[in-house]
């Protein structure tokens, strides 16, 4: 008995290695690397996320993306063989960047190597308390899959007109190989990815306020909600809902929290013809009244926090409202905010308030844009976009006389499984009034039977009272 029972456990060993040993082959480099460092780690949460890497849908994902674009960005990466030190398993904190500084700011170009200075604690207070960053892996991150096929079918039909604005554009990513003689592409991507699906809903988004003294000074919590009715590529009806053809997205928030702000809302529609202004009105509850405001008009704080209206979405107006000029300051590689499958940890140490996230090493497009207009709110912004997956990795901005004003982090989460990437938050620091404010999304995509009384101003405001 003994004997056939051994006899049946080899034979089960060998079954076990000849299903195995196809599925190790298969397995894309990209994959391999995250796989054989997680494993080397013996760290439970490395090695869970780098199994989700390897699921067979995650795997012809990011086949069917790389054999798209022509690349992907491990293989950008491994390329790069600045910062040596700089690896993953590193983590980096206050107590220890002196001795990676030097390498730090090669990998943070363009001033964002703010960051080490915060980290050291020079040209900061404490409102802006350091950060812990875990060096991981590179990942190849990519677009949901639905985008891909979108963005296969309607890409070779947009243009930009003489004023930069975009044309033909149906579904999908408009620009997937964009020209660098002309960037504004690269931020007409963003622009139709924002919300990365048909809608996006935060139930609720939390905004966490921080002062000079590092200590948290309020709450605020809000209701977000936000719907493309046209360009969808997952939910019925694709690519429009029937009746909305000339609207772009409407957007929507209640504030909840705390009594003083409890009630107010507010609702944008974005027009897809470039000459109609957007509308966008709001309910004060405590006026009981209706505000319109001008559809140019997303330069005011957003609830309070560190955040305009424009801010949280890049372009909350219409990127053609305000005349500017764009420039491709280059590619590079830069250390950023990883795709972390967990919330990024928040604590007090080092003086204050700090955070805790995944960091990668990143290959990018840097853009400036540089305004035209005196009255805007902005001088210049530095975008640095994701040559892989079209997302803005690090944002920063300079006021009107040109000081460096704020910058913000960006806290993003994947399915492997599709591509699908939505927000776990973010940290906007403005750096001039020493003030700090830390996004908490509770995000659901892609809700298909969301109703339109949500963008409906008047039913908003029912929940005022």
């Amino acid at each position: 008995m003994e004997k056939i029972i051994k006899i049946f456990l080899i034979a089960l060993m060998f079954i076990a290695f000849a299903i195995a040993q196809p599925y190790a082959e298969d397995v894309p480099s990209w994959i391999k690397q995250w796989q054989d460092w997680a494993q080397a780690t013996g760290n439970k949460d490395f090695i869970d996320w780098s199994r989700k890497l390897a699921s067979p849908e995650a795997i012809k994902a990011g086949k069917d993306w790389e054999e798209f674009l022509g690349y992907n960005a491990v293989d950008i990466v491994a390329k790069d063989t600045r910062a040596p030190n700089i690896k993953p398993g590193l983590v980096i904190t206050p107590d220890n960047v002196d001795q990676y500084e030097k390498e730090l700011r090669e990998l943070m170009p363009f001033g964002l190597d703010w960051t080490v200075d915060r980290m050291k604690g020079e040209k900061v207070a404490g409102y802006n308390a350091p950060v812990a960053l875990v060096v991981v892996p590179t990942h190849h991150c990519y677009q949901d899959v639905a985008y891909l096929e979108a963005t296969k079918k309607y890409s070779n039909q947009c243009k930009l007109d003489e004023k930069g604005n975009l044309q033909g554009w149906v579904a999908g990513i408009p620009f997937p190989k964009p020209d660098p003689q002309k960037p504004v592409q690269m931020v007409h991507n963003y622009d139709r990815l924002t919300i990365m699906g048909d809608n996006l809903n935060s139930m609720p988004l939390e905004f966490g306020l921080f002062g000079k003294n590092g200590t948290r000074e309020r709450v605020e919590k809000v209701e977000l909600h936000w719907q493309n009715y046209v360009g969808r590529v997952i939910c019925d009806p694709k690519p429009v809902i029937p009746g909305f053809e000339d609207i772009y997205e409407k957007g929507s928030i209640v504030a909840l929290y705390p009594y003083d702000l409890k009630g107010f809302a507010a609702v944008r529609t974005r027009y897809k013809d470039d000459k109609i202004e957007d509308s966008f009105i709001t309910y004060i509850p405590s006026m009981r009244r209706i505000r319109r405001l001008a559809g140019s008009n997303t330069q005011d704080p957003l609830v309070g926090s560190d955040l305009t209206w424009e801010d949280w979405k890049l372009f909350w107006s219409k990127i053609s409202i305000h005349p500017a000029k764009y420039e491709l300051l280059g590619e590079t590689i830069i250390l950023s905010t990883s795709w972390n499958p967990k919330p990024t940890e928040f604590g007090g140490k080092w003086g204050g308030w700090y955070h805790k996230y995944w960091v990668e090493r990143r290959p990018v497009w840097v853009v400036r844009i540089t305004y035209e207009e005196p009255t805007y709110i902005y001088k210049r912004r530095l975008f640095f976009f994701d040559k892989e997956n079209f997302l803005p990795r690090a944002t920063m901005y300079w006021d009107q006389k040109d000081r460096f004003w704020k910058i913000f982090d960006w806290y993003l989460r994947v399915n492997p499984d599709t591509g699908s990437t939505d927000y776990w938050g973010g940290t906007m620091i403005d750096v001039i009034n020493k003030h700090m404010s830390i996004l908490v999304h509770t995000v659901t995509l892609n809700m298909c039977d969301l109703s339109e009384n949500l963008f409906n101003l008047r039913y908003l405001a029912t929940k005022a009272h």
